[in-house]
């Protein structure tokens, strides 16, 4: 089916044209009781620089991001609308606040306000103290409180107020409602997308994170830079999304130095020959500056014998779990090539939410590190899947290598080389020669995934096709930049036998979509399942197989009464029911007065299916299942006793 944004709903209109548009406004907002304070207007009634209209570059949104960071500070009140006034009154005094937010962490009101400049935070910052009635560590931060000041200190405000725009941690709970009344699954990926992205608050706090990390820690190494990857810059984060950050020493970025002209170096000491002892020395050095000196960091936990060293620490004024590591910055680089794609094509990013949220609903993928499949590998599917549409809609790596321009693009760390395209405007008119819908994009990645041969091919976004696979794992996913690695080398066969399933059973889902409420239809269809196995207490969600009562599988009925039974009621009628199996509807129908019969998800529609069938046709009686033969060893032995005669 054909998406148009020409005939949609009055419910969704206002988020496809921000779709369409490419229009990043503040969501979530709310508006304070008093008269005479800021107020939060409607989001309609201001508009703000888009980061994806202007910064199609990831180093220039990195640049833009980090320098409204550093022009920001966060100031905890105790009533944001009365303490708004004041709070604006003291940093008008060192330059103008351009924007003013709200949001509230752990019963902590705070007010997060950014300058116009840079040198105004730094101002701001420079003026204020330490409470000196309780012993602290004298570290300065840009997470500042508002302590009580005499009523008069108030009485003179300036006549102009910034907005305050707050988020209201409630705004997704009209999410099954808007897709409800979406008026096909391409809407439904698309309000998908946009209620559940991460908000500019959320990316605001998070790069005051990596800003005031990267402060701490240049007191020690005057060019170090904190490059923050993952799903948070790749364009694909979502609320409660953690914070990946790499730390480069050098600042280079993996970029070629530049010329030094000056004839005078540092005088410096000489690195030890075990690269991987060094790192972990920086590292635990690193990890005691976060708990004994940054505001803020808590939780600090050292993780020196991974594969690749990190820190873990929790922010208490961002509501942030961060994870700091060092050396190699192939996980930047590669958030930086998942976010070129998603600047390629705007279908990229709702097609990978939607993907996701199958995922997580259908138990596929999980929080803790373990055998299941990660939100990064079914990325990289949705990548290589996109890369073989014809037209194709996504390039692939090595196209993108071969266009790559000498010194602009150029980049390598750890020996290895991540030089590629960086410029997604010479691929973004692919758009137009592929014209399939979300929803086409959808059903035809669940086909893909339940019928590509994952035994004897590898998943390859280098070059967009299936190539043998390298190993013997389930699953192979090859890393496009460290190449000998596979991403999916923590999947086993029984994960990966749920995935294939999995798909084939949403596909069933979709493709039957007359069979559905009209309140439970596309995407709504396919968390059903989920809730239900939440709700049955019989059904284990680890391995989603129902557990079989033994008196089940006894029966003095045949297979012949079972099959006309099924007959007789289907053609009454009587639609099926994944929640409910026909035959305890059939039985609530029949003798209201017995025992309630407990509903069944559609994994275990099979469970108590004897039983219901005994219960409605009257053939169960007082009759003792000790006594009783097996269903299928009856009917064996009617068999027997036919090919006799």
């Amino acid at each position: 089916m054909r998406y148009s944004f020409g005939h949609t709903s009055h419910h969704v209109r206002p988020y496809l044209h921000k779709v369409k548009l490419k229009f990043d406004v503040f969501r979530h907002v709310r508006t304070f009781s008093a008269a005479d304070k800021p107020t939060v207007v409607e989001e309609t009634t201001k508009t703000y620089p888009s980061i994806n209209d202007k910064k199609q570059c990831f180093d220039e949104m990195v640049e833009f991001r980090k320098k409204e960071a550093r022009s920001s500070v966060v100031v905890q009140v105790g009533n944001p609308s009365k303490s708004a006034a004041l709070v604006n009154q003291v940093c008008s005094r060192h330059g103008n606040v351009a924007n003013l937010f709200h949001y509230t962490h752990k019963d902590k009101e705070l007010l997060l306000l950014e300058f116009d400049s840079e040198l105004s935070a730094v101002n701001l910052l420079a003026s204020c103290s330490h409470n000196n009635n309780v012993k602290v560590i004298p570290a300065a931060s840009p997470f500042l409180w508002l302590k009580a000041m005499p009523s008069e200190s108030s009485a003179s405000v300036p006549a102009r107020y910034p907005t305050i725009i707050s988020e209201d941690n409630l705004a997704n709970d009209n999410l099954e409602d808007l897709l409800s009344n979406a008026k096909s699954i391409s809407e439904q990926m698309i309000i998908l997308e946009d209620q559940t992205r991460l908000s500019e608050i959320g990316h605001r706090l998070r790069w005051i994170t990596c800003v005031q990390i990267e402060r701490m820690l240049s007191g020690l190494f005057p060019s170090l830079q904190v490059l923050p990857f993952g799903s948070f810059v790749n364009g694909c984060g979502r609320n409660g999304c953690d914070l990946d950050m790499a730390v480069s020493l050098d600042g280079h970025c993996g970029s070629e130095p530049f010329e030094v002209k000056s004839p005078l170096i540092f005088q410096a000491k000489a690195v030890i020959n075990n690269p991987r002892l060094q790192t972990q020395r920086h590292i635990e050095v690193f990890a005691d500056i976060l708990q004994n000196f940054t505001t803020g960091c808590t939780q600090v936990q050292r993780i020196l014998q991974a594969r690749v060293p990190i820190v873990k620490f929790y922010h208490e004024f961002t509501g942030v779990d961060c994870d700091l590591s060092m050396g190699s910055l192939t996980g930047v680089f590669m958030s930086e090539l998942l976010y070129l794609y998603d600047k390629v094509d705007w279908r990229f990013r709702p097609l990978v939410t939607a993907v996701r949220h199958w995922g997580a609903w259908a138990r596929l993928t999980d929080m803790v590190p373990g055998p299941r499949i990660t939100n990064f590998t079914l990325t990289l599917m949705v990548v290589f899947f996109l890369q073989r549409r014809s037209p194709a809609i996504l390039p692939t790596l090595s196209e993108m290598i071969k266009l790559a321009r000498p010194q602009v693009d150029t980049r390598q760390t750890n020996d290895i080389d991540c030089t590629f395209l960086r410029d997604p405007t010479m691929f973004q008119e692919r758009g137009n020669l592929n014209q399939e819908s979300l929803e086409d994009l959808f059903i035809e990645f669940l086909r893909f995934v339940e019928s590509f041969d994952f035994n004897e091919r590898s998943v390859s976004i280098i070059t967009g096709t299936a190539t043998r696979k390298f190993d013997s794992k389930p699953l192979y996913v090859q890393n496009p930049l460290e190449r000998e690695l596979n991403v999916s080398r923590n999947v086993n066969l029984k994960e990966l036998t749920r995935v294939v399933m999995e798909a084939r059973n949403a596909l069933y889902i979709l493709e039957t979509q007359e069979d559905q409420g009209p309140a439970n239809w596309g995407l709504l269809a396919l968390p059903r399942a989920e809730r239900v196995r939440r709700l049955n207490p019989k059904t284990s969600h680890y391995n989603h197989v129902a557990q079989i009562d033994i008196k089940d599988l006894f029966s003095t009925d045949t297979d012949d009464e079972i099959d006309d039974f099924v007959e007789t009621k289907l053609s009454k009628g009587e639609a099926y029911q994944q929640t409910v199996s026909p035959f305890t509807a059939a039985h609530n129908q029949t003798k209201s007065s017995t025992t309630e019969s407990r509903p069944s998800s559609g994994l275990n529609a099979m469970n108590g299916f004897i039983k219901q069938v005994q219960l409605t046709t009257g053939l169960a009686g007082n009759k003792s299942s000790k006594n009783l033969p097996l269903k299928s060893e009856k009917n064996r032995n009617s068999i027997e006793k036919q090919k006799r005669k």
